[in-house]
């Protein structure tokens, strides 16, 4: 039985070792591919209005990445959009992939720049967005691994089921 615990805690220090060192310098692999693929605005009503922020990671690395957190900053059309950074409880399979979604609350009065990106001239099928961030991995002494893509994300998919 301590054979398999020694073995088990040795093969995570391995791991942690690489993907420190592989965080550090950032050329021994890729990083993973986060891109943004959905925006639905699920409620709203003068003040406040909640949308749910849908993104898919692609995990280029050969060992599964377990997230702790996510740090994140969305741009529509160069305008900053949502931020911030958000626990989470997932793990990416090795050289797989997974989808997550974030949601994010917004106040019309006071971040009304924020709001007017979806809204200029209305709602369009397809906003260009950047997203840049960082994903914080359930590893001791790695990193977070840092991304940043940008596109367009479909926005006639965002009409939402429940106004106040």
């Amino acid at each position: 039985m301590k054979a398999i615990v020694t073995t088990r805690a040795g093969g995570v220090l391995v791991l942690a070792a690489m993907l420190s060192a592989c965080a550090s310098t950032g050329s021994m692999i890729a990083a993973p591919e986060v891109d943004l693929t959905g925006v639905q605005l699920t409620k709203a009503n003068l003040k406040r209005q909640t949308f749910l922020l849908q993104f898919h990671v692609t995990n280029p690395i050969p060992f599964p990445l377990p997230v702790k957190a996510v740090s994140y900053r969305v741009l529509f059309d160069n305008e900053k959009f949502a931020g911030g950074e958000t626990a989470g409880s997932f793990s990416v399979p090795a050289a797989g992939e997974e989808s997550f979604a974030i949601s994010v609350e917004l106040d019309i009065l006071k971040s009304a720049t924020q709001f007017t990106s979806l809204l200029k001239s209305g709602l369009r099928e397809n906003i260009a967005y950047e997203l840049q961030g960082s994903l914080a991995l359930d590893i001791p002494m790695v990193k977070p691994l840092p991304f940043s893509s940008s596109g367009t994300v479909n926005m006639t998919q965002t009409a939402a089921d429940d106004f106040d």
